[in-house]
């Protein structure tokens, strides 16, 4: 067995030992697009998927508000459980739960099993991410933190991108369930990484159950952690609102699962190109000048949509996805800054904690948004309607978090 790691070692690592943090950088996107996939691969199947389970279209775009919830309740779990028992000894039995629920979603016959596996897939995959901004913030420096975190933060773009279309070409050369294949497939590379990985980041001395989610009650305490800590979820929210629908309203303008696929990943590639374009900002000009972009864009979406009704003009698909690329655009500068901006109102031990309430509010708002979708029928107008709702919350969170630190200035410059 030691000498089979050994050689893992070596093909992931490296014979000398050592691992460059851009090939560590590398192989954490990859697991992350690898967990993040499963949220969507099956999104242009949703119809053949209602037809093989004999369930109506919103019990099928349900199971996606299932695995959100197992999202959810792994990633509560999992930050008091890695500050205790360390990164590795946590995530590769996460990992081995993952490939079971993928295998349980490959031979459902029934929708009630679908979502059991779906729950079960997602409570391993929860720790992935948490694991990954430990990671980070033991390896890179600040200034480096920060242009890294916007390439990690590319990880759920890139996975709605290529997964609807991966799973829609499974699906017409095979079948929906080869997608859960795939993925199983695909962890054994996080499992290897892992299990070889030279760093298993600090641990505490192993505590009481009731004690694991007192560091939640402290980091928030922070209104200002709070606030940035919702922005990531509201992007999210927004863009599962529209990828969710599409399979349903555009249906009869196109013709096949792969175009359906091709409509709904063009928002990201918009927020691709902005992330790289934020990070040159960053490098060059710093986060704050990369904040007053986001926050035009945002504008700007605002400014069109009030155009829209002005001149009630009559709502398209041309129309939703121009929209979402301004959306996806904004959303490229503010998703990074916020999710460090949060991180930074969090002590060091409580980093797992932390990350793990973003990606919490992150499938709250995600599995709302999702559900208010299925319930109002996906209709275009309904899209919008809670798109535009996420964009402006998160413009009123900015100004939130303005008034809150003009008023803590001011207190703090009042004689005492």
């Amino acid at each position: 067995m030691s000498s089979f790691k050994k050689t893992v070692g070596n093909l992931i690592i490296g014979r000398n030992g050592y691992m460059s943090n851009r090939k560590i950088t590398f192989f954490l996107l990859f697991l992350n697009v690898i967990t993040s996939a499963a949220v969507s691969i099956y999104i242009p199947c949703l119809k053949q998927m209602a037809a093989d389970l004999h369930a109506s279209n919103a019990v099928i775009q349900m199971t996606i508000v299932a695995h959100l919830i197992g999202e959810f309740i792994g990633r509560m779990l999992c930050g008091p459980v890695i500050e205790t028992y360390g990164n590795r000894a946590t995530i590769l039995p996460a990992l081995l739960i993952s490939m079971a629920g993928h295998f349980g979603c490959m031979i459902s016959g029934s929708t009630a099993l679908f979502m059991v596996m779906r729950f079960t897939q997602a409570i391993g995959s929860s720790v992935v991410y948490i694991i990954s901004q430990n990671i980070i913030d033991e390896i890179f420096n600040e200034k480096e933190r920060s242009r890294v975190m916007g390439i990690l933060e590319l990880y759920q773009p890139i996975a709605w991108i290529l997964s609807p279309f991966v799973g829609s070409v499974l699906a017409e050369l095979s079948h929906w369930r080869g997608s859960f294949l795939l993925l199983m497939a695909a962890q054994l590379v996080g499992i290897a990484f892992f299990w070889v990985y030279p760093t298993d980041g600090s641990k505490q001395l192993p505590r009481r159950f009731s004690q694991l989610f007192q560091d939640y009650a402290y980091v928030l305490k922070h209104p200002s952690f709070v606030i940035y800590a919702l922005i990531p979820g509201l992007f999210a929210g927004g863009y599962m609102i529209f990828a969710a629908g599409t399979p349903f309203i555009c249906s009869t303008f196109f013709g096949n699962n792969s175009a359906i696929a091709v409509f709904s990943a063009i928002p990201l590639f918009f927020y691709v190109i902005a992330t790289f374009i934020y990070r040159k900002i960053v490098y060059r000009s710093g986060i704050k000048v990369s904040r007053k972009i986001g926050t035009c864009i945002y504008g700007v979406f605002g400014l069109y949509l009030a155009h829209l009704f002005m001149h009630n003009l009559p709502w398209t698909p041309q129309t939703l996805l121009t929209l979402m690329c301004l959306q996806c655009t904004g959303s490229a500068f503010l998703v990074p800054i916020s999710v460090l901006k949060a991180l930074q109102y969090t002590e060091h031990r409580f980093t797992s904690v932390g990350a793990s309430t973003v990606v919490i509010f992150r499938n709250v708002i995600m599995s709302i948004c999702i559900a208010a979708g299925a319930r109002f029928r996906s209709s275009i107008t309904t899209i919008m309607a809670c798109v535009f709702i996420t964009v402006a919350t998160v413009l009123v969170l900015i100004m939130a978090r303005r008034i809150i630190r003009t008023r803590l200035d001011r207190r703090s410059k009042q004689p005492r």
